[in-house]
């Protein structure tokens, strides 16, 4: 980089500094490292800040929230989709394409369908908080219910003392259903 006759190097130098401190320690208001103001100052008050920026980065619809109550149903249609990903999981197990014996088909079997219940009840929960004009208190509690299906799955292996397959896809699951419940919480 060559300096322009007549600068300041030291200027020219002060000038980087200060546009490095800017990008890495943004305004409120700007995108910090693509995530909304909102999005932002909605994660910084939840139990697990990265994992709910992540789950609402995971749709472009929370670019366009203006509002806490419509990044609680992106919160949960994501939080769904990861029962979905449970479920289809779940699935493959129960046909025996992902080992574990017959013993650990058959729990999984069991688990496509508390999958399949999650799912049923997750979409009446982004029925509620998609449509309730005012905040509802029986929304958060209908979305943290879900997390009562990965947990029951879970108990299914560990009752038959199986180390279950679906550990990781069942608490990733249960995890992101708990952070929708706190974001439905905060759309007051």
């Amino acid at each position: 980089m060559s300096v322009a006759a007549g600068a300041n190097p030291k200027a020219l130098l002060a000038a980087l500094l200060c546009a490095a401190v800017a990008a890495a320690f943004p305004f409120p208001g700007s995108s910090a490292g693509g995530a909304s103001a909102l999005v932002s100052q909605t994660c910084r008050v939840t139990s697990n800040p990265g994992l709910c920026v992540e789950l609402l980065q995971s749709s472009n619809r929370s670019d366009a929230a203006t509002t806490v109550r419509e990044l609680a149903v992106v919160a949960v249609t994501a939080a769904r989709r990861s029962a979905l990903r449970a479920r289809m999981r779940a699935m493959d197990l129960s046909h025996g394409t992902g080992g574990g014996g017959a013993v650990a088909a058959r729990l999984a079997a069991r688990c496509v369908a508390l999958y399949a219940d999650c799912l049923r009840d997750g979409a009446r929960a982004v029925g509620r908080v998609s449509t309730m004009p005012v905040h509802d208190a029986r929304a958060p509690d209908a979305v943290s219910a879900l997390r009562r299906f990965p947990r029951k799955c879970a108990g299914l292996f560990h009752a038959r003392r199986i180390a279950s397959p679906l550990e990781r896809v069942s608490r990733e699951t249960e995890e992101k259903l708990g952070i929708a419940s706190e974001i439905v919480r905060l759309s007051r």
